[in-house]
């Protein structure tokens, strides 16, 4: 019966061994591909190039049903109007403490 713990064991162990081992190069091969700041942010910047030409391509087409300079016009509006929305809420807003008697044992 021992002998055959020792070898149960023993199989646990190795196979144990090898996971850990895969775990670890699959960990080092992540790490080797994994891109660095200067990287995500030359991607950062080109990718904001690209959305701006295409937005001044779509401005040019006028291919839509309203004009890119009124839409513009409505969402700055928008914008405008529930910043000040919500700087009149936080004027109003004022701080509230409820207090709860305790019934316990006749106190209160």
């Amino acid at each position: 019966m021992e002998k055959i713990l020792e070898s149960i064991w023993m199989v646990a162990v190795l196979v144990a061994g090898w996971f850990g081992a895969r775990l670890t190069k699959q960990i080092d091969d992540l790490s080797k591909e994994k891109a660095d700041a200067s990287q995500t942010r030359s991607e950062h910047l080109s990718q904001g190039k690209l959305i701006h030409e295409l937005d001044r391509r779509v401005d040019e087409s006028q291919h839509t049903n309203i004009g890119r300079v009124e839409y513009k016009n409505d969402i700055t509006s928008l914008h405008t109007r529930i910043n000040d929305l919500e700087r009149r809420k936080a004027e109003k807003i004022l701080n509230y403490r409820v207090h709860q008697s305790k019934e316990k044992n006749g106190e209160s």
